[in-house]
């Protein structure tokens, strides 16, 4: 049994915790029992059920409620960190003359004192902004050559035209896209001891698997590997390969890499007119292309398994590829991502 003498420090408890502790001791206490008793109940040092006792006869029932401490006093206002808020969302660095392009703790102590003359300390700052909702993450880039009004005319116009074309031509809406899959591709995170970096045996080789993909809304994937430059002979092979399998008329959408426009796929398209509508995108706007996403699961894979030495890097893609289009799900989340938001809108998926 405890000494009445003894007991847990009834400061360490959280509020609510420490509230109901004190109305539990009262009561017993009001019931006929003697502080000590009350004491060991709820194990406490007697003296402290003396406390609340007194107390308890000057306050009464507001003795029992559990209020949060109030805290040190912010040094900024709500309005300052609204406005803090605005600067970081709404702008970078180099453009207030902080001549870096990204935010970082320090740059934005160096901000807080400019703009309000007040000094806070880094761990005050990243709680700030975790609260306020702003957290570190990675930029993504984009070219100083992309023209918005462009961009914002193909989501709001061009686009939904592109919709109805296929509609109206009951056609398959495809978009397409290229990339290559390095064998030395940088590797990603695992866990580890502290002070041991872990050790991923790879063949040290440079190869380069290239593929070429069209997906469809509905969660159809083709694609194809191909070893070498993507030339305007391998794009014609790869659009007969299209019409061949899916039937009906097709609506293409892909960006504007060179062989894309070359004087043979021009022919090609112009003599398959009849079953075969192609359209840009705009210029320097990859992200607008959902195939892209494509490209992210399937580098995120070799990312977290890289290619063991004695693999083939052309029959591992073509392997996950493979895995890829077998899901239609996946295929289909790919255009769930923010940056093709315009592709739900112009289908009506959201409605």
């Amino acid at each position: 049994m405890l000494s009445p003498m003894s007991g847990r420090d009834a400061r360490s408890l959280d509020h609510a915790a420490s509230a109901e502790l004190r109305r539990t001791a009262v009561r017993l206490v009001l019931g006929g029992q003697t502080q000590r008793e009350a004491a060991r109940a709820v194990d406490v040092h007697e003296m402290t059920v003396s406390k609340w006792m007194k107390a308890f006869r000057a306050k009464g029932e507001a003795l029992f409620e559990a209020k949060q401490a109030p805290g040190a006093t912010p040094k900024l206002t709500e309005r300052q960190v609204a406005a803090l808020r605005k600067v970081i969302v709404g702008k970078n660095p180099d453009q207030l003359n902080f001549g870096v392009a990204l935010w970082t703790l320090p740059i934005i102590a160096q901000l807080v004192e400019a703009k309000f003359g007040i000094v806070l300390h880094a761990t005050t700052i990243m709680r700030l902004l975790h609260r306020i909702g702003i957290t570190p993450q990675k930029p993504v880039r984009q070219s100083v050559k992309r023209d918005d009004g462009e961009v914002r005319r193909w989501t709001t116009e061009t686009f939904p035209a592109i919709v109805r074309e296929a509609r109206r031509k009951q056609a398959t809406l495809l978009f397409l896209d290229e990339t290559g899959v390095h064998e030395d591709h940088a590797v990603g995170t695992t866990w580890a001891a502290v002070g041991k970096s872990p050790l991923v045996r790879v063949s040290g080789a440079r190869r380069r698997a290239n593929v070429i993909s069209a997906l469809s809304p509905r969660g159809r994937l083709w694609f194809r590997c191909f070893r070498g430059t993507l030339t305007a002979t391998r794009y014609v092979e790869f659009l007969a390969a299209l019409l061949r399998d899916v039937r009906g008329r097709v609506v293409l959408v892909h960006d504007r890499h060179p062989a894309h426009g070359a004087a043979a796929v021009r022919r090609f398209i112009k003599a398959k007119a009849a079953r075969l509508s192609v359209h840009e995108l705009p210029s320097y706007a990859p992200d607008l292309n959902p195939d892209e996403h494509v490209w992210s699961q399937l580098k995120g894979w070799f990312r977290r398994d890289p290619l063991r030495p004695a693999e083939d890097l052309h029959d591992a893609v073509a392997g996950a590829m493979a895995g890829i289009a077998e899901n239609r799900a996946l295929v289909r989340s790919f255009f769930g991502h923010p940056a093709v938001a315009y592709v739900r809108r112009a289908l009506h998926w959201d409605d």
